[in-house]
């Protein structure tokens, strides 16, 4: 019985997607019990050639183009392909743990009430040193998640990622799946489609679960490394937080753009006191601020432009 679907949502990185299918083909659940999905939004040969490498005859392997540019998209191409009860997204720059389907089917089938979706951990392969300037705080931008060591629901402080999450099929569908607007779309870097799912199915009543014995690891390529790229990831992780909360009237959301503004005024304050006075790391952090805070009023104006009353 085909319970569980392992979906790889990949975008040109062939360099990883190999490892990513090597760790789901050397799981601990029968093979009978799951198949893999690549859903290659790229479309490109070489990633078509690195399933083809995998598909022996052994495991339940399949390629699925989606040239439809967009995470979410990939995402909603792989769940409407699924065929298993339930329906595991795992990034093709991530590696997951040899128990990490059993485990998450163990959660679907042994927590009462049934959960509607799971996730796990998260641990970052740094490929190397962590750089001393990427603040603790921040390591959540780069798919770190570790909610302690026991199971439970998911509180509303907490989250949880698409490099390590689960859903039942039929809930994931009964909401339509993720929002195309929300998602890494190519090069831009918006997100919140995890948090806008949660919260939708959370809203229904369902119940989301921890459980920390669904490990899997995620590479930081060197390109992560810099701090260019955690400036461009703060913008956007601000940029997609307005999309969360689209009931707002233009009253809120111009109110919400002038606080957002006067803060980015005041960290554009900081950045400079703390620059000529020599304080590089309040600099730093406060430059982080400001990108975040930047990323908010871009898509609060966008919204303006486009909202009537």
């Amino acid at each position: 019985m085909l319970k569980i679907s392992a979906v790889v949502c990949t975008y040109k990185r062939t360099d990883y997607l190999g490892h990513a299918l090597r760790s789901l083909c050397d799981q601990t659940l029968n093979r009978d019990e799951y198949e893999i999905l690549v859903v290659d939004n790229a479309v490109e040969a070489e990633a078509e050639r690195i399933v083809e490498e995998f598909q022996d005859g052994s495991i339940n392997l399949r390629y699925v183009p989606e040239p439809a540019v967009g995470l979410s998209r990939a995402r909603n191409t792989g769940l409407a392909e699924a065929r298993g009860l339930y329906v595991a997204y795992i990034d093709d720059d991530a590696r997951a743990d040899a128990r990490w389907l059993e485990t998450l089917v163990n959660a679907f089938e042994q927590t009462s009430p049934a959960p509607a979706a799971v996730g796990g951990r998260v641990w970052l392969d740094w490929e190397g040193e962590k750089p001393g300037w990427v603040p603790d705080e921040m390591l959540p931008l780069y798919t770190c998640v570790d909610l302690g060591e026991e199971g439970h629901g998911l509180r509303n402080d907490e989250f949880l990622v698409g490099a390590n999450l689960a859903f039942e099929k039929k809930g994931l569908q009964a909401i339509a799946g993720f929002d195309p607007n929300l998602g890494r779309q190519g090069v831009v870097l918006l997100s919140g489609e995890e948090a806008h799912v949660l919260q939708k199915l959370q809203s229904l009543g369902c119940t989301v679960r921890y459980e920390p014995a669904a490990v899997v690891w995620h590479s930081v390529h060197p390109s992560r490394k810099r701090p260019g790229w955690l400036m461009k990831r703060l913008f956007w992780d601000g940029a997609s937080q307005p999309l969360l909360n689209t009931s707002l009237s233009r009253r809120a959301i111009l109110r919400g753009a002038w606080i957002d503004l006067r803060q980015c005024l005041g960290w554009s304050a900081s950045t400079v006191v703390a620059t000529v006075s020599g304080r590089r790391n309040n600099a730093w952090k406060s430059l982080l601020e400001l990108s975040q805070r930047a990323g908010r009023v871009r898509t609060q104006l966008r919204m303006l432009a486009a909202h009537s009353d």
